[in-house]
């Protein structure tokens, strides 16, 4: 018969009456649920007994207290039952450890450096005020059907008109490059600031810090100027930040009678904009009363436009508005002589986004940058698989351990967290590890990539969810490496290993094979990717250019000289005396060098064409003597002379155009263009000589058609070629002629390799990294390699001291106990062919001029990764074979 249930309440009340009120609230739910399945199972009147003998034992204050301190204290010795365990078996093995914690670090050191640059490349302009609704207007032109120019300029009017004409544009801002700077104050001469022509609006859509001036007004004005910060000290000494001290100050640009006035001061640009300058003059200095072009011209194409669009706009549908626009405006091709159609592109793709021509920004390879991230993670997941493959190859030693700790009572709850605390434990360590690697190469690897990064430079630059994201993915990793060793080393039953018959399941066994299959393929792909190129970037910087660039001293224009009807006379002057230098070969002057992006002329045709025919070269001022100096082939006709030179442009009536302009003009050989007319609007010239065709930028971009015009200019620079095994006297008797004839300007000079090279930049760096990285996997795989090896030697050491007794060499058990190794290295080498080719041919498709991916190319790194394979293996296994037979048995 069941006892009647007790009053409602009681419970608590009677845990009131033998510990205080907040102690039995805190502890009523456990007890309670307890009883009330004690009555389930025991019925009424023995689960009462049980509460109140459990209540009386357990819950007095002092007892709920100590049994508190016990929970604790019981805590704390597990944990640091498990760091001293974990202690002692890094230091009882200490080789292991420090192969475990040295590639490990390294994983990790590549993935932060790598993670550095990464992060900021994809931060900038990430930076601005309403950054993602920011774009810039690109534009593309179609001239006889052709795609002539794919390009971020376009015309002056393009930006106010948009504006005008769509109500989802809050606002916009127009930018004009302005080149370098020469400043005057007072009597000091300034050269060299890089500076842009920009609206009012410019300082409202970017939203660079401002320091001094009014952001909506500063810029509005004719002649009105904003200096950087650097600039402020520079031209006017600011040291104590006070730049509303220079507000209203005056300077002389050029040869400009009209004083620029400073009217605001901001911060200098940021590392990750992609608009960089020095100076922002008002644009309304470029709108004059006898010359509106640069306001209302819509065939002047210079300029870059940025628009804000409202919120909540959709900017490809608002894209599909445009092509209304240019029939609005452009009529098909009879404005501009070319048929244009507009798109919008995303502030924050302008920087790695970027294959446009013309484009001022700072601009990187996006396919290269998460290239770099690939590298990184690859690296990082075979520091891990290492991490795995080195644990589980201990598992001999540590199988005992296990079935020892099984037999006394441990659960396999309490082997997997001690074995998951040593993961965690010897990952901080390597982590910390890595940051020491971080810190101590940090100055190097700025210098390759070109930055000046830092973990907290890099980590105030990120967002919230890209931080929370990378942690995520290194704690992830972490706990991966070390679940699955945990796991499988808690799994050993107790009588089998004491037994001392130890030995994996095949899946174990397939698991660390296919790790190290992977760990390979990774690595030969990586080699091979580095090799080619390498390769590719040795072939554009040793083509033939079809010109000479060695051996060339650029000087800057004579800017600060008028152009008058002396002009011409002093340049020739100024040649002459230089060539009379001991060392130099002779000098030229152009509006252009090898490497600069030329200007394009559209409107051309042969004076035997129809009148609706228009074609597009690009354009080159030359001097007479610039074919000589930088070995141009002449093909046919002749070179100019000094007198196809004019002081009045119109005046000139001789070119000279390459062999893809022959082609072009659809002329049938370069013999036959000598003597043709080319008109170019109004003016008529004739071709006087073709030569042959040259890379005037880099093999990245395909040559094109020229015409060259015979010019001089105040804004040429001087091409000076030089032979001398000590440049330095050279230098100064250049500087020292130039002075002489250009007394006003400042000299600075150049040498044009170093220039024309930088266009590789971003190719060099990222060869050097990948070679650097590509080499550190492939230590780290080969660490992992240690494991394996030396898990199977010691697995066979019985078989070993046998076949050593029977007479066996030891090169034939290395031979013997490599060739497993050699098989899954051989498989990774396979798998990594396929993916390096569609890798590699989708990065060489960059390029018109590319090496072709011949076997060799693939056969190379695949010898290496034998080579340092075998090497590996035998080295390990080399250390068992060579032990005495007798000592080995006996071990067994």
């Amino acid at each position: 018969m069941t006892s009647k249930p007790p009053p409602p309440g009681w419970a608590l009340r009677f845990l009131r009456s033998i510990c205080p009120d907040h102690l039995a609230e805190e502890i009523e739910g456990d007890l309670i649920q307890k009883f009330e399945s004690d009555i389930r199972r025991l019925g009424l009147s023995r689960a009462r007994r049980r509460f109140e003998w459990n209540a009386m034992r357990y819950l007095r204050p002092g007892i709920v207290l100590r049994n508190k301190l016990t929970y604790s204290l019981i805590n704390t010795i597990m944990l640091r039952n498990y760091l001293i365990i974990a202690f002692r078996n890094v230091t009882k093995n200490k080789v292991f450890s420090l192969i475990n914690i040295f590639g490990l670090g390294t994983g990790l050191a590549v993935c932060l450096l790598i993670f550095q640059f990464v992060s900021h490349e994809l931060s900038f302009d990430t930076f601005f005020d309403n950054a993602d609704r920011i774009y810039r207007v690109t534009n593309d032109r179609f001239q006889n059907g052709k795609l002539i120019q794919h390009g971020t300029i376009t015309y002056p009017t393009i930006g106010p008109t948009m504006a005008k004409d769509y109500p989802e544009i809050e606002m916009y801002t127009r930018l004009m490059p302005g080149g370098d700077m020469n400043v005057k104050i007072d009597d000091k001469i300034f050269r060299g600031e890089n500076c842009h022509f920009v609206d009012e609006h410019f300082l409202s859509v970017f939203s660079f810090p401002l320091l001094a001036g009014d952001r909506t007004s500063a810029l509005k004005e004719p002649y009105a100027l904003v200096l950087t910060e650097s600039v402020a000290k520079k031209y006017y000494g600011v040291t104590n930040g006070d730049y509303t001290s220079i507000l209203g100050k005056t300077l002389y640009w050029g040869l400009d009678k009209q004083p620029y006035k400073i009217s605001g001061v901001c911060a200098d640009n940021p590392d990750n904009s992609h608009i960089t300058f020095d100076v922002l003059v008002s644009y309304a200095t470029l709108i004059r009363p006898e010359e509106h072009g640069a306001d209302d011209s819509w065939t002047w194409s210079d300029f870059r436009h940025y628009v804000v669009l409202k919120p909540g706009i959709d900017y490809k549908a608002f894209e599909s508005k445009f092509p209304a626009f240019s029939d609005r405006y452009f009529k098909g091709d009879k404005v501009s002589g070319s048929v244009e159609k507009f798109y919008l592109q995303p502030l924050k793709k302008a920087h790695l986004y970027s294959d446009y021509e013309y484009d001022i920004a700072r601009t990187a390879s996006g396919k290269a940058v998460w290239a770099m991230l690939i590298v990184a993670i690859f690296i990082l997941v075979i520091a891990w698989i290492n991490y795995i493959n080195l644990t589980t190859s201990r598992a001999l030693d540590r199988a005992k351990e296990v079935g020892l700790r099984k037999v006394m009572g441990a659960l396999k709850t309490q082997l997997v967290r001690q074995f998951i605390f040593e993961s965690v434990l010897i990952s901080l360590i390597a982590f910390v590890l890595a940051l020491v690697i971080t810190w101590v190469s940090q100055s190097s690897f700025n210098e390759i990539i070109g930055s000046p990064l830092s973990l907290l430079k890099v980590l105030g630059e990120m967002q919230a969810p890209s931080i929370i994201i990378a942690a995520l993915v290194l704690v992830s990793g972490v706990l991966l490496a070390g679940f699955y060793p945990a796991f499988v080393l808690s799994s050993y039953q107790p009588a089998t290993v004491l037994k001392g018959k130890f030995q994996h399941s095949s899946g174990g066994k397939f698991m660390r094979k296919a790790l190290v299959v992977f760990q390979f393929t990774a690595s030969a792909t990586l080699i091979t990717g580095t090799l080619i190129v390498s390769k590719q970037l040795k072939f554009m910087n040793e083509a033939d250019l079809g010109i000479a660039i060695r051996n060339i001293m650029l000087v800057d224009p004579p800017e600060l000289t008028a152009w008058d009807s002396t002009f011409m006379t002093r340049v020739e002057n100024y040649k002459d005396e230089l060539t009379k230098i001991n060392g130099v070969v002779s000098a030229a002057t152009s509006s252009r060098i090898p490497g600069n992006r030329l200007g394009r002329t559209f409107g051309l045709r042969l004076a035997e064409q129809p009148s609706d025919t228009h074609y597009t070269m690009s354009f080159f001022g030359a001097d007479h003597n610039f074919m000589d100096t930088y070995d141009v082939p002449l093909v046919a006709g002749r070179k100019f002379l000094p007198t196809d030179h004019k002081f009045n442009f119109g005046d000139i009536n001789s070119v000279i155009i390459n062999q893809n302009a022959v082609e072009l003009l659809g002329i049938a050989n370069a013999q036959e263009a000598i003597g043709k007319e080319i008109l170019d609007g109004d003016l008529k010239v004739h071709i006087v000589g073709v030569v042959g065709n040259f890379h005037q930028e880099s093999l990245k971009k395909p040559m094109e058609p020229i015409v060259f015009v015979p010019t001089y200019s105040t804004y040429a620079e001087t091409s000076i070629k030089i032979k001398t095994s000590d440049p330095k006297p050279v230098i100064a008797q250049v500087e020292a002629v130039f002075k002489k004839f250009f007394p006003n300007n400042a000299f600075q000079y150049s040498f044009l390799e170093d220039r024309y090279n930088r266009q590789y930049n971003d190719e060099d760096r990222f060869a050097k990294v990948v070679t650097i990285f590509t080499m550190l996997g492939i230590i780290i795989s080969c660490l992992g390699l240690i494991g394996l090896s030396s898990y199977t030697a010691v697995q066979r050491t019985k078989e070993i001291g046998i076949r050593k007794a029977l007479g066996a060499s030891r090169l034939g058990i290395i031979s013997l106990l490599s060739a497993d190794f050699i098989k899954l290295v051989a498989v990774a080498i396979v798998l990594s062919f396929p993916l390096a080719y569609m890798a590699m041919e989708q990065w060489l498709s960059n390029y018109p001029y590319k090496i072709a991916l011949q076997w060799t190319l693939f056969l190379l790194p695949a010898v290496t990764i034998l080579v340092i394979a075998f090497a590996t293996i035998s080295f390990q296994i080399f250390k068992t074979a060579k032990t005495n037979p007798a000592d080995t048995l006996k071990y067994e």
